[in-house]
C-alpha cells in the first residue's frame, strides 16, 4: 500500500510539471500572437509636404518602409514634396509596414506656341518642361508654312512635366484648282480667278486680228492644274493694237 501512494504522488507532479509547461507555452503563443504585435504598433509619421528623400528617412527612422507611387499634380505642394500618403499620419500600424507616398509633380503650361516656328516652338516646350509630341502638318490659309497653329494639349493648360505636347503645323495655304479662263473676257476672267481663291498676276497683251480684243487666249497655271490658295494666274490677252 505505501508503494502504490508514492507512485501515485510522482504521477501527480509529473502532470503538474506538464500542466505548467503547456500553460506557459499557452501564455508564449498568446503573447507572440496578441500582446507583441501591439508592443511594435507605432505611428505613422505626417510626410506629406516633405521632400520624398526626407519622408522616406522620417518612415525608416520609425520602423516603416516607403513606396513611391506614381507622381500626381498638386499645385498646393511643391515641386518634388510628398503630396498625400496612406496610411494616413497618425495611424497606428505595425513596424515594418509600407507607407504609400505619392510625389507631387508641379507640372507645366503648356506655352502659347502659335504661329512660331517649329524650331522655335520645340525650344519653348523643353524650357517649359515639356516634350514635342507628334508633329501634324495641315493646311493653313492664315499660318505661314511651317509654324505653329494649334497644340494638344491645348495652349495654357497645366499638364505633368514631360508630358508630349502634339503640335499642328502649317503646310502652307491649301491647294485649289485653277479654273478655266481661256475664251472669256479679261474682267470675267479676273473675276473667277480671284473667285477661286487665287490672285491675277502678269497680264500680257497679243495682237490679234482675227479675234476680239480683250479675250483670254492663254493661261498659266493651266485650267484644271492645282496651285496653291492665293498664288497667281498669269493671262495673255488679245489686242487690236499693231505693235511698233
Amino acid at each position: 500500500m505505501p508503494i502504490y501512494e508514492q507512485t501515485s504522488n510522482k504521477k501527480n507532479v509529473w502532470i503538474s510539471i506538464l500542466s505548467g509547461a503547456l500553460s506557459g507555452l499557452i501564455t508564449t503563443i498568446l503573447f507572440w500572437a496578441f500582446v507583441q504585435p501591439i508592443l511594435e504598433m507605432s505611428e505613422v509619421p505626417d510626410v506629406t509636404g516633405k521632400k520624398v528623400e526626407i519622408a522616406k528617412s522620417l518612415l525608416e527612422g520609425r520602423g516603416f518602409r516607403m513606396y513611391e507611387e506614381t507622381a500626381v499634380s498638386d499645385p498646393s505642394v511643391p515641386d518634388g514634396a510628398v503630396s498625400k500618403q496612406d496610411p494616413v499620419p497618425g495611424s497606428k500600424v505595425r513596424k515594418g509596414w509600407t507607407v504609400k507616398v505619392w510625389p507631387n509633380n508641379a507640372g507645366a503650361e503648356v506655352p502659347n506656341l502659335k504661329s512660331l516656328a517649329l524650331a522655335q516652338a520645340t525650344v519653348m516646350l523643353q524650357q517649359a518642361g515639356l516634350k514635342l509630341g507628334q508633329v501634324i502638318m495641315q493646311p493653313s490659309d492664315s499660318v505661314e508654312k511651317d509654324a505653329v497653329i494649334s497644340s494638344n494639349p491645348l495652349f495654357g493648360l497645366k499638364v505633368s512635366k514631360d508630358t508630349p505636347v502634339d503640335l499642328i503645323v502649317s503646310a502652307g495655304a491649301g491647294e485649289v484648282s485653277v479654273p478655266s479662263v481661256r475664251g472669256w473676257g479679261r474682267s470675267r476672267a479676273q473675276d473667277m480667278i480671284k473667285q477661286a481663291g487665287l490672285n491675277v498676276g502678269s497680264i500680257r497683251y497679243i495682237y490679234d486680228e482675227e479675234q476680239d480684243p480683250g479675250l483670254v487666249t492663254r493661261q498659266d497655271p493651266p485650267a484644271g492644274a492645282k496651285a496653291a490658295k492665293g498664288s497667281n494666274v498669269n493671262l495673255w490677252v488679245t489686242t487690236d493694237i499693231e505693235p511698233e
